[in-house]
């Protein structure tokens, strides 16, 4: 580095400090509004209709011992008990209930439904729903009485058949007995049927918890969004002390490389402030990020580092688009539509798996989509050299463009 270009850099870096105050406080209400705003896209993810148990209620007969057996293992002991929450109440309290949302439908068990099964009378249940209904509860409570109506039939069919078989062709056995062993064999198998199947919760996206996902959602937002603190730095450049440090024999590469080293200092220095409070904050609300807490020492180190040539690949951006259109009001409009067009595709207020496939795509090879891949990558401790690489190509792209702007204007 030449002699003027360390000048031109002390210069730009007194600059810097004298804006530090301002740009720390925008900085720490960026990341605040990021906070919070990741918090309530996570309780939004937690109150998803696919996460909440389906309300149902039952009525009608009851009272019955095997019945209520019955009831009390679907709600209790198996595995749908997490899923579905079964109410027994009376027909008019179920359909009030249903018209004001409370309840997803009912079951209506005529009278003497299970003396009808042992005398062969088959008393279909009735379930109610009300009209036009489909949502994620409704359709999984129509599957599973669609399920339960099907089971109830077959196993009824397949009782009267074992014990009529029993009756003809095997002597010295009740076919009662028979019947009751079936049913009770039946039972069992009903109840223990989620050891044919593994349930496994991915996360949101790329096996990550929601509350991780948005981590890195929020991290990379906010640093899209931080270049606009630093409009009174990047925005305010004079076009003659360009040209007039152009004629002294510091040319516009030059003038980038210090403009930009002063930019991505006070970045580090802001980022490392707000890492300290976040933490701190996180911490203090209780708030626990899973998949950090599993990292290790050197990779949760890890994770944090990767967060600076995050930040410089973002902060190149915004130098670029400063340069791009160097008003204040032009250059902050662009600032902020970059930010909330590169977040969506990237998918970080919303997970991009929801997009269409080929919004997916572009928000994927997006320099906010190789900051996400990379910071999710890093949380979920796999291998992130390419990612990394990516980053650091962008980060030379953009400067190199930079520069090319910056030498087209001073031959203007």
């Amino acid at each position: 580095m030449s002699g003027k270009c360390k000048s031109y850099l002390l210069l730009q870096l007194k600059r810097g400090l004298k804006l530090m105050p301002q740009v720390l406080i925008v900085t720490l209400l960026l990341a605040l509004c990021a906070v919070l705003a990741g918090l309530m896209l996570s309780d939004l993810d937690e109150a998803d209709g696919a996460k909440q148990k389906i309300e149902i209620g039952v009525v009608g007969d009851t009272k019955d011992t095997y019945l209520n057996i019955g009831l009390y293992a679907l709600e209790h002991l198996d595995s749908s008990r997490f899923s579905v929450r079964l109410q027994t109440m009376e027909e008019q309290e179920a359909r009030t209930a249903l018209y004001a949302g409370r309840l997803t439908g009912y079951l209506v068990i005529p009278e003497d439904f299970v003396e009808g099964m042992v005398n062969g009378d088959h008393h279909p249940i009735t379930y109610v729903t009300s009209t036009g209904a489909t949502g994620f509860g409704t359709i999984v409570a129509e599957e599973l009485a669609s399920d339960i109506s099907r089971l109830l039939l077959e196993t009824e069919n397949a009782i009267y058949g074992a014990q009529a078989f029993t009756r003809q062709y095997i002597d010295g056995v009740d076919p009662y007995d028979a019947g009751q062993a079936l049913v009770e064999r039946y039972m069992r198998l009903v109840l223990n049927r989620n050891r044919l199947f593994e349930v496994e919760t991915i996360g949101t996206a790329d096996s990550l918890s929601p509350e991780g996902y948005y981590l890195c959602g929020m991290a990379v937002a906010m640093l899209l969004l931080w270049g606009i603190s630093c409009s009174p730095l990047i925005s305010r450049r004079s076009n003659e002390l360009c040209g007039i440090l152009n004629a002294n024999g510091l040319e516009g590469a030059g003038q980038i490389l210090s403009e930009f080293a002063a930019f991505f200092l006070l970045m580090l220095f802001t980022l490392l402030c707000v890492m300290l409070l976040a933490g701190d904050a996180l911490w203090q609300f209780g708030i626990r990020i899973p998949e950090l807490s599993a990292l290790k020492g050197e990779n949760r180190l890890r994770f944090c580092l990767e967060l600076i040539p995050v930040g410089a690949m973002l902060s190149a951006l915004s130098f670029f688009l400063y340069e791009l259109l160097p008003g204040t009001v032009g250059g902050i409009l662009l600032q902020f539509l970059n930010a909330v067009a590169q977040g969506y595709l990237a998918g970080c207020f919303y997970p991009s798996s929801f997009l269409p496939e080929g919004m997916r795509m572009v928000g994927n090879i997006l320099p906010a989509g190789v900051a996400m891949g990379l910071l999710k990558s890093g949380l979920g401790d796999r291998p992130v050299l390419w990612r990394l690489l990516s980053v650091l190509g962008y980060t030379i792209l953009f400067l190199l463009l930079s520069a090319a702007v910056r030498r087209h204007r001073l031959r203007a």
